[in-house]
């Protein structure tokens, strides 16, 4: 019951905003809703934290919980990304050009501006925790707003399920991704002393740092939560980092590795470097994590050790 509680909600949420056309949700707006919408989450997150008792000690927590995961999924995933792109990689590899510098300037800020966003707000909850109050609850609702404009952002974007799913390559990448996460989830819980359901559910946002640590603060686990931020924050970064050289090694490793953003945020990137016939393979890719994303982190979550 617990799990269908958590999930249910959400789940419809995403499904609403997907199937269902409400014509004041135009694309921009939708753009311009999530952007504004995730910083104040995030910045929500940050007070939450900020107002925890003993927070240094927390945050160091957290800190080492997301190196520890984040050497465990990088490893993993590349070793399994390598493998399954020598036996089923098929599609052309160009070699790198030129880093598009722009880009990764542009992600780099972006990356800046999500943290000063969470740093402000634990400031803000560190010195005002004992005048303001339900922030939990505020942020809980927020997350079905949000889940309610990523399925409009999908359903805008035609990214129709069964052409996607017909998509070999994304499929085998975005299987051998979740597959190598979650190996790591479990022997990351093993070296953390975490139970195995909160090391699946930390890596299960599949780089998508703002909708993983989004969900798991609002499910009531806030260092959790921030380590989920980190972990996956870090993998963007290095993702944006990496896909020049991974490309001239196999697409796997660089679609892969850029988990649920394949299918967004490094997309460009990774058109850049492998031509126009990986962009559906990325979608595919990006996809599938994106929709699992907010599926498995909740059900993970959900279970009782």
């Amino acid at each position: 019951m617990t799990i269908l509680s958590t999930l249910g909600p959400l789940l419809i949420a995403l499904l609403f905003g997907y199937w269902v056309n409400i014509k004041f949700f135009t694309p921009e707006r939708v753009a311009k809703g999530l952007d504004q919408l995730v910083y104040l989450i995030l910045g929500l997150i940050g007070f939450s934290l900020g107002a925890l008792d003993n927070l240094m000690e927390k945050l160091l927590i957290a800190g080492y919980q997301a190196i520890v995961l984040f050497l465990l999924v990088s490893v993993l995933s590349l070793a399994a990304l390598y493998v399954s792109g020598l036996r089923f990689d098929s599609a052309a590899k160009n070699a790198a050009k030129q880093a598009p510098e722009n880009k990764t300037a542009h992600a780099l800020i972006d990356a800046i501006k999500t943290i000063l966003f969470v740093v402000t707000g634990v400031i803000v909850g560190f010195f005002t925790k004992d005048w303001l109050t339900g922030v939990d609850e505020l942020v809980t609702g927020l997350l079905y707003v949000l889940l309610f404009l990523v399925g409009c952002q999908l359903r805008q974007g035609n990214y129709r399920l069964r052409k996607l799913f017909l998509n070999a390559q994304g499929v085998i990448i975005a299987l051998v991704t979740i597959a190598a996460t979650l190996l790591s989830g479990w022997i990351g819980s093993l070296i953390l002393g975490l139970s195995w359901n909160q090391g699946l559910a930390v890596v299960s946002g599949f780089g998508w740092y703002s909708l993983s640590g989004i969900l798991i603060t609002g499910l009531g686990d806030p260092v959790l939560g921030t380590t989920a931020f980190l972990l996956d924050l870090g993998r963007e970064i290095l993702a944006l980092m990496l896909i020049p050289f991974l490309a001239r090694l196999n697409s796997h490793m660089s679609v892969g590795y850029s988990g649920a953003t394949a299918m967004d945020f490094t997309l460009p990137m990774l058109g850049k470097f492998h031509g126009a016939d990986i962009v559906p393979v990325c979608i595919a890719s990006g996809f599938i994590m994106s929709i699992l994303a907010p599926i498995l982190i909740p059900l993970f979550l959900g279970f009782t050790p």
